[in-house]
């Protein structure tokens, strides 16, 4: 190994933080120059639909990044967001890092070429996870052997890890005894998600004597779109003025679209595609109710869902299912209200609930921008890297 002298400074890399919502967590805070990124030059999302750029800062460092989704032949996932360059510029680095920050899963090739080339090179070396189900009930047989070695390995050759949630950090005790720090891997921003008053308008629709509900997220199965708009027929029965818009994009739309046709009241269900930030904060902002509710799939279960914490700060009830990471998101009763997974009656009491005492809409969503933004701000967030990062320098 290289015996260079360690320095206070980290170099963070992984895709999560080409998106600029992600990155803000490292942006504007007080010591900048601490931190190196090397991030995917492009990374595209939602079979292409959406591509993401490195964001221009002048300590980003782009390269060509490969494998981007976990679908491939044979090996899946397993070197998803893999960086060829990644030791020619930890070898430029050398002399300013003490410590590389791998922003991916310790069941990765991707992390393994990581955390072998920092060794090399003399450095600490820190990985992540959000995983929240225990290896052995994904995967069997072969699978799970090669998938336990790669996670051996990984957490041999790092000094410590960040877990994104409290399931993540049960599950690797079991593999380490190493540093394991549990807080989420990139914050939100309370200025910028934060209620403005205006016209109730979204898109040319006004909603100014509506009661708005609202889903924003992958249009995938495992968020429970679907389950938003079959409880829906209820709650307008109940509530003839309400209305429904569903944001996303995403591999399932054919079943949202479906579910919508035959829900029998889509001329009251709006439906737009992906949107941006301002996107996003422009349809919370005319909303009353979010509405969130993802289910176990297909060994998969909420790791943490970002959109509920951004709705929160924008002073909306959450509705979300009592699995997962989401009870960590959302404070049942304090909040927002948590249902049990796949349940659609119970989702939509939920929303009539809400939607029919204005109240306690209020309550919940004051206290859930104060819980948020007191739990998961990105200057919160933050300190909580610094302090776990200068801990593990330390040792």
């Amino acid at each position: 190994m290289f015996n260079q002298k360690s320095t206070n400074k980290v170099l963070v890399t992984g895709f999560p933080y080409v998106r600029e919502r992600y990155f803000a967590t490292w942006r504007h805070q007080p010591d900048p120059e601490r931190y190196y990124f090397l991030l995917p030059r492009a990374w595209p999302i939602k079979n292409g639909k959406i591509i993401y750029t490195a964001p221009e800062d002048s300590r980003v460092i782009s390269g060509r990044a490969f494998f981007p989704h976990s679908h491939f032949p044979v090996m899946g996932g397993l070197l998803k967001g893999w960086m060829p360059i990644f030791p020619v510029v930890l070898w430029r680095l050398r002399k300013h890092i003490g410590l590389v920050y791998s922003c991916t899963e310790p069941v990765l090739l991707t992390t393994l070429y990581q955390a072998i080339s920092t060794r090399l090179m003399g450095k600490k070396h820190v990985c992540a996870s959000w995983e929240n189900i225990p290896y052995e009930e994904k995967l069997k047989g072969f699978s799970l052997w090669l998938h336990r070695a790669i996670i051996w390995a990984n957490l041999a050759l790092s000094d410590g890890m960040i877990c994104g949630n409290k399931e993540s950090e049960k599950i690797h005790k079991r593999y380490t005894k190493k540093t394991i720090a549990q807080f989420v891997l990139n914050g939100v921003d309370p200025e910028k998600f934060s209620h403005k008053d205006g016209p109730k308008i979204f898109r040319d629709h006004n909603f100014t004597d509506a009661l708005v509900y609202s889903f924003i997220g992958a249009i995938e199965h495992r968020k429970g779109m679907q389950i938003v708009v079959r409880a829906f027929p209820g709650v307008l029965r109940v509530i003839p003025n309400a209305w429904l818009v569903v944001a996303g994009t995403g591999p399932d739309e054919k079943e949202l679209e479906e579910a919508i046709e035959s829900s029998g009241v889509k001329h009251r269900i709006i439906r737009v595609p992906w949107l941006d930030d301002a996107g996003v904060h422009g349809l919370m902002n005319i909303s009353d109710v979010f509405v969130y509710p993802g289910i176990p799939y297909k060994g998969w279960v909420e790791q943490f869902g970002f959109a509920m914490l951004e709705a929160s700060l924008m002073e909306l009830p959450v509705i979300g299912t009592n699995v997962g990471s989401t009870p960590q998101a959302v404070i049942h009763d304090q909040t927002g209200i948590l249902v049990q997974p796949d349940n659609v009656q119970e989702v939509t009491d939920a929303m009539i609930k809400l939607g029919t005492d204005q109240p306690l809409r209020q309550q919940l969503g004051k206290a859930g921008r104060k819980y948020i933004a007191e739990t998961f701000s990105n200057e919160i967030v933050y300190r909580k890297f610094y302090d776990f990062f200068t801990k593990i320098l330390s040792q």
